[in-house]
């Protein structure tokens, strides 16, 4: 979620709050119903019922994978219309083969099952061979070699691997093989644009919606997702499906009346998000009937940690808009924070997308900062001065990760555009029923709003506030910045923030920014793994690693549009063709 701000030279301070949510810029009209509609919208992702003890729900679902389909390996080659397969009879040995062709009659990716081989060394799997290995530790991809998947893990990788008995085989030379992406900054219980009032009109609508929005992730390669300032249901819902990315949580801890919670009324607020802080050197009073004990940041983070969350997220915004002096973390407050969520193996996420919001959190402890840097000091510079570039300097020194968004004020930008629902790529991601809907009055309830109070000058890729996000992306990335690549997807509730395919427009916007193609990989991969504690079985390809991968006809390292050339997406170890996670299927 994000405040973009992207409206402050467009309107008058009365009609526009420059963000009624973590997730985008939000009108706030006399009677605020915009706020009101963020609340409820907001609301299936931010809430969460009072915290367990941890268990294990948020790991792979291995019962709930599908049984193995029969041994002409069907499994690889359904979606792929230049495959054609036929069984081989060969008398009592019952053996199949699978045969590849293309129409041209050369072999792209010939799957072989059963066919006779070593027995040795466990049950059978898939042995991709002639690959290009693109891992993100390296430099560039290496190869070719063979790599062989057992289960859910990459079991082997070696230059002349022999298939065994049962092992499917993807020939695949002229490919590369990459892990799976991640994206660190989800929000898995939106459908883009719907309202509450258009879920409860449009049941059926909501069921394909939710029945997609997993494998549009898939389709574009995410097969992991962060659910950041989350709880657990929305979590355990999502990883509930058949075929999705792996998710996980950061919990939320926002300040006790403070953003984002400070737009719903105040006892709607306290259930959406319990886990609030109170912070006892400011003057709000706590809600009747709470205990001080259970709003301290130790307890806090002990229920955050305990129900299984990743990390844990917290939030500067001090208003805008007609929301002004919004109640924010206290230095004390913060470090507290930091020191109990460490304890329990935890790094901080700060909500903070002003010049101000991370000298406090560059200040205090703050591991990472969700959002870049598009409110500065000096309000109307497009350029990195001197001030702004101490700061970031000192940011890059201290180790603390920046996740740009930039599709945020994308998101929201280009919902203007009226051909915009035409675009390529969107009927893979969104069903047609759901992109029939957007096209209608109703769907188009939250662009018009923004038409109305936000963007009335127009909008452009080339505003100030997208400039000055892309400019400190690029200064902190010449500096070797960390940096953590996430969507904030859907930042609001707009259909231009479309699952799975706003991820790929992300990797554009960063490469527009002037961070090369091999540190977005990294980032998206490895980066992303390591800082959130999961790169012992995630995020690059070696034995023993989680086999969610990626088959791809291009490099990664070279360029991101590798990316618009996947094959095959490995998860847990099962090969989806692409065309299978498509909407259009």
């Amino acid at each position: 979620m994000s405040n973009t701000g992207a409206c402050a030279d467009a309107v008058p301070k009365t009609q526009t709050s420059r963000k009624a949510s973590d997730r985008g810029t939000i009108p706030r009209t006399p009677d605020d119903v915009a706020a009101r509609v963020y609340v409820a919208h907001r609301a299936s992702d931010f809430t969460f019922a009072p915290s367990s003890p941890r268990t294990r729900p948020l790991k792979r679902r291995h019962a709930q994978r599908p049984p193995d389909k029969d041994k002409t390996g069907s499994d690889v080659c359904k979606g792929h219309p230049a495959l054609h397969c036929r069984d081989i009879d060969e008398g009592r040995k019952g053996m199949r083969f699978l045969i590849a062709m293309t129409a041209a009659g050369l072999c792209l990716s010939a799957c072989t099952s059963g066919q006779p081989g070593n027995d040795a060394g466990g049950p059978a799997g898939t042995l991709i061979r002639d690959v290009m290995v693109a891992s993100p530790e390296r430099d560039a991809a290496y190869g070719p070699v063979s790599v062989r998947i057992a289960g859910d893990a990459i079991a082997e990788i070696g230059d002349d691997l022999s298939p065994r008995r049962g092992d499917t085989v993807i020939e695949a030379a002229g490919r590369y093989l990459s892990p799976g992406l991640i994206d660190s900054h989800a929000h898995v219980g939106d459908i883009p644009g719907l309202r509450p009032e258009d879920e409860q009109a449009h049941p059926g609508l909501v069921e394909v919606a939710r029945a997609q929005i997993p494998r549009s992730y898939l389709f574009h390669g995410y097969t992991t997702v962060v659910a950041l300032g989350s709880g657990k249901a929305p979590v355990e819902a999502w990883n509930a499906h058949d075929l999705s990315p792996q998710a996980y949580f950061c919990g939320a801890a926002p300040v006790l009346d403070g953003y984002p919670t400070n737009y719903a009324p105040a006892p709607q607020r306290y259930a959406m998000a319990p886990d609030y802080l109170h912070d006892p050197s400011r003057s709000e009073p706590l809600p009747s009937g709470a205990d001080p004990a259970q709003h301290t940041p130790e307890a806090v983070v002990a229920r955050i940690a305990d129900a299984g969350a990743v990390c844990l997220k917290t939030y500067y915004e001090t208003g805008f808009g007609q929301a002004r002096n919004l109640p924010v973390p206290s230095p004390g407050l913060m470090q507290a924070l930091v020191a109990a969520a460490h304890a329990r193996g935890l790094p901080v996420f700060l909500h903070a997308n002003s010049q101000q919001a991370q000298a406090f959190g560059l200040a205090n402890g703050a591991d990472a900062f969700a959002h870049g840097l598009w409110h500065w000091n000096a309000r109307e510079a497009t350029e990195v001065d001197d001030d702004l570039a101490a700061q970031l300097d000192r940011t890059v020194a201290a180790g603390i990760a920046l996740q740009p968004t930039i599709q945020v004020l994308y998101g929201e930008g280009e919902l203007l555009d009226p051909a915009f629902l035409q675009r390529p790529g969107l009927a893979d991601v969104y069903p047609q029923e759901l992109l029939d809907f957007y096209a209608t009055a109703d769907g188009q309830w939250f662009r018009d709003i923004l038409a109305q109070y936000v963007y009335t000058g127009g909008w452009t890729p080339d505003s100030p506030v997208v400039l000055r996000v892309k400019h400190a992306l690029r200064h902190f990335a010449d500096r070797g910045g960390r940096l953590l690549f996430g969507t904030d997807t859907p930042s609001a509730p707009t259909y231009a923030n479309p699952p799975g395919l706003n991820g790929r427009w992300e990797m554009d916007r960063w490469v527009e920014s002037g961070v090369a193609p091999r540190e977005v990989f990294r980032a998206a991969t490895l980066g992303n793994a390591a800082f959130f504690g999961l790169d012992d079985t995630l995020g690059s390809i070696a034995v023993g690693k989680q086999a969610d991968l990626l088959l791809l006809g291009a490099d990664p390292f070279q360029s991101v549009s590798a990316f618009d050339r996947i094959e095959t997406v490995f998860i847990d170890g099962r090969a989806v063709p692409r065309a299978e996670l498509s909407a259009r299927r």
